[in-house]
């Protein structure tokens, strides 16, 4: 890691490399090298910053359209496809996979400062031993994310994956006096359900204090079943995206664990800039100019805008991330330095807004991209509904798809391979395959809404009453 580098940027730098970069200007085809960057910051030094809400916002399928350009063009000017690291996304609804690329020294540097965070804010402590859970491989990255910022944290960490089998899990945590459990909200309760079926002088050896999960929110009654299996744990999160990288942190201990389904995340001000906007920001018409770009006040519920002060090279300015929240002052607490706390500040997060998309297992399903493939003519599919429900048993949220397909013709698939297929765009592995289900029904068989008795294409029946 170069040391000189800095850790984040100032927003005129961030806005000056915006304006000559494509993510930006249409008209300009590749980004900017290193000494136009340079030269663009040097001849800005003296200008004011232009206000932040007079720019426009920036959507995921403009900006990934210009990715996709840049991706796929090895002009040897195209400076996009130079010493990145890549973070996949984009694929999780069965679409084209997207490349979003961040300049590897600016993420070695960014995950240094989320594993400042962390350690700041009491979520990973020197003498932790960390088992991450998390997938790896086909391209996803979220166990290398996790252990890079767990070393940063000054926690020692555990690839585990998600493919070792749970017995093995259960010997390196007694063998090695592991104390901290990580992965995707699933994995862990999977993993729970495991433990939970042990003889109790195994499960009374296993000395878990903290579990530390990302992707799924683990809603009050899935964390009430990990106490009740682990004993009294301290819960913990992380929050990132491909684009933003990780920069928020969730400790209840200081937040506070509140009543509504959402959960409190702690950022630094001086790593990025949220913003909360109204409601009509998340489908305003950009082009015609009357979108509403005024920023709500603290408490006020809204769409998300980030503006990344930590990405340079490539910039993430006023992005629309698609998820719903608020903003909140730091609680006061001795628990975090005040040199630390006067620059920290809680995002509250109400999940993604599901009028654009959904989120099972760790992945987000774009309902357009969804749409899209299921209108392939060799699947005849005439009607389709996704239901999401829970297991009060375990827990877990089952994601079933129900289809009505046409009379049978030449070049349609047959049931079975339709099935298979879907089990590929909804990224259903052996570990999660009991929790996907397809099911070919009549009309009848779908849930309809109360007043225009009209086929719902998104039905959540999951437990929202007991978070």
């Amino acid at each position: 890691m170069d040391r000189g580098m800095p850790r984040r940027y100032s927003l005129r730098d961030i806005l000056t490399v915006a304006s000559i970069h494509p993510f930006y200007r249409t008209d300009i085809r590749f980004p900017p090298s290193s000494e136009e960057i340079n030269q663009a910051i040097a001849g800005q030094k003296n200008t004011d910053t232009l206000p932040l809400e007079s720019l426009p916002l920036t959507r995921k399928q403009d900006l990934y359209r210009t990715i996709q350009r840049l991706c796929a063009d090895d002009d040897p000017r195209n400076e996009y496809r130079r010493s990145s690291y890549i973070s996949i996304t984009g694929g999780g609804s069965g679409g084209a996979r997207m490349f979003f690329l961040t300049d590897a020294m600016e993420n070695r540097m960014h995950r240094a400062t989320a594993g400042e965070l962390m350690r700041i804010c009491g979520v990973i402590e020197p003498r932790d031993w960390v088992i991450t859970l998390h997938t790896s491989g086909y391209l996803y990255r979220a166990l290398d994310l996790t252990a890079e910022v767990v070393e940063n944290a000054g926690g020692t960490i555990f690839c585990a994956g998600h493919l070792m089998p749970h017995s093995d899990i259960v010997k390196l945590l007694l063998d090695h006096r592991i104390n901290v459990l990580s992965g995707d909200s699933s994995q862990i309760l999977q993993f729970a359900l495991h433990v939970s079926s042990l003889p109790s002088t195994i499960r009374d050896s296993i000395r878990i204090t903290k579990i530390f999960y990302t992707s799924e929110p683990l809603i009050r009654s899935q964390r009430a079943y990990l106490t009740s299996v682990f004993g009294p744990v301290l819960i913990f999160s992380v929050f990132a995206s491909a684009e933003s990288g990780p920069w928020a942190v969730m400790n209840l201990a200081v937040t506070g664990d509140i009543a509504d389904d959402a959960a409190d995340f702690i950022f630094d001000t001086r790593n990025i800039i949220v913003e909360v906007l109204p409601l009509s920001a998340g489908s305003g018409d950009a082009e015609s100019g009357q979108e509403d770009k005024h920023q709500l006040p603290d408490g006020e519920v809204g769409v998300i805008a980030l503006t990344s002060l930590q990405r340079l090279r490539n910039p993430l300015v006023r992005y629309v991330s698609g998820d719903l929240g608020s903003l909140h002052p730091l609680p006061a607490n001795d628990r975090i330095p005040p040199d630390a706390a006067q620059h920290l500040k809680v995002f509250r997060l109400y999940g993604r807004d599901q009028r654009w998309s959904f989120k099972w297992q760790g992945e987000y399903f774009e309902f357009e991209s969804l749409r899209q493939i299921m209108q392939r003519e060799d699947w005849g599919v005439l009607q389709w509904q996704i239901v999401l429900r829970s297991e009060l048993s375990s827990c877990t949220d089952h994601c079933e798809i129900r289809l009505l397909r046409g009379a049978s013709n030449n070049g349609q698939i047959p049931d079975m391979e339709l099935e298979q297929e879907l089990r590929k765009v909804f990224v259903v592995t052996p570990i999660n395959a009991c929790l996907f289900h397809v099911k070919f029904v009549e009309l009848q068989g779908f849930e309809r809404s109360v007043t225009g008795g009209k086929v719902m294409r998104f039905v959540d029946q999951r437990m929202k009453g007991n978070n």
